[in-house]
């Protein structure tokens, strides 16, 4: 579901299509709207008329029809086929692109995304020399609970909100990754100004590792289903490892005992690789509150790249000196 900063914004994108388009904003085109933008999951034509019909019987069918069509056009919605006999339409604004598992006998929709996947699309459709203007990977079969004849769960989520949850995890786990390292390395280190700087590091890491999971906390006791959602942000979580070092990592790297320049420049080259991994990963995505979480996780590794740097320039005026 949109939020309000967003139905507002959206109503005035919806409002420019039309006006570029010689069309007017109806009071019952603008109820169509408000009443699409604030469903979840994939509305079907007949199901957005039942909603819209509480609140003005005058709207026709043709109506919704026709507006769904416009908010479509207008890059508001996209038509989705889950393979039930009903187009279904879904909100894309401010929501990472993503694709679909299908139950074929619960019509259950399981979304998910995967940068992996994006990449190999992006390779074939340049391998052909194609000028990509939509795509959708749609995946049909039986879910565990009907194959076992269970009940079958069917909660909807905002894909947004799941996406941050997500995020906020991969943010986690990084960070942690990031505090063991410096405390790894600080227990090996054996000059004393390099083990309180990379110290001063890891409780600054252990800073923002508390924000993240107070950012967690809100969003969880805001949400109280969010934990149930599908995974949807599908991670490779193994190629953290190339980022951080393990702690047999940091005691084969740090064995040979390491000058104060060597194991700052160490960390540079971690913080750094961390920066760009997380920077470019969140321009894989379009604006959503997951990407701002690797946006912002990437400047907090910028920001530790430079406090870095600084102390290695001291360190080479001293030695200079």
């Amino acid at each position: 579901m949109s939020t309000e900063k967003e139905i507002t914004e959206q109503m005035e994108i919806f409002s420019g299509y039309l006006k570029k388009n010689h069309l007017k904003m109806t009071r019952q085109r603008e109820i169509v709207v408000q009443s699409f933008l604030r469903t979840l999951g994939h509305v079907s034509t007949d199901e957005l008329y039942q909603l819209v019909r509480r609140r003005d019987k005058s709207v026709g069918y043709t109506t919704v029809f026709r507006t769904l069509k416009a908010l479509t056009d207008c890059g508001l919605a996209r038509e989705t086929d889950l393979q039930d006999g009903r187009a279904r339409f879904e909100h894309i604004y401010h929501r990472p692109h993503h694709h679909h598992i299908v139950c074929i006998e619960c019509n259950r929709a399981i979304e998910f995304v995967s940068p992996e996947l994006e990449t190999i699309h992006d390779l074939v459709v340049a391998k052909y020399q194609f000028l990509p203007m939509r795509h959708q990977l749609q995946i049909f079969g039986v879910c565990p609970d009907c194959q076992h004849k269970r009940p079958s769960p069917q909660g909807v989520y905002d894909s947004d909100l799941v996406f941050a949850r997500d995020a906020l995890k991969i943010a986690l786990e990084a960070e942690r990754s990031g505090i063991n390292f410096y405390r790894t390395a600080a227990e090996y280190l054996k000059h004393p100004s390099g083990r309180k700087i990379f110290l001063k590091i890891a409780e600054e890491e252990k800073r923002h590792l508390r924000e993240l999971e107070q950012e967690w906390k809100e969003l969880v006791s805001r949400h109280k289903n969010i934990l149930e959602a599908p995974v949807f942000l599908h991670f490779d979580y193994e190629s953290l490892k190339k980022i951080f070092p393990t702690r047999d990592q940091i005691r084969e790297k740090l064995k040979g005992k390491l000058d104060e320049e060597q194991a700052l420049t160490l960390a540079m080259e971690m913080e750094h690789e961390s920066y760009r991994f997380f920077s470019e990963y969140a321009q894989k995505f379009n604006d959503t509150r997951g990407k701002a979480i690797f946006l912002r996780f990437a400047e907090e590794e910028e920001e530790h790249c430079r406090t870095i740097q600084q102390e290695f320039d001291k360190i080479v005026q001293k030695s200079v000196h």
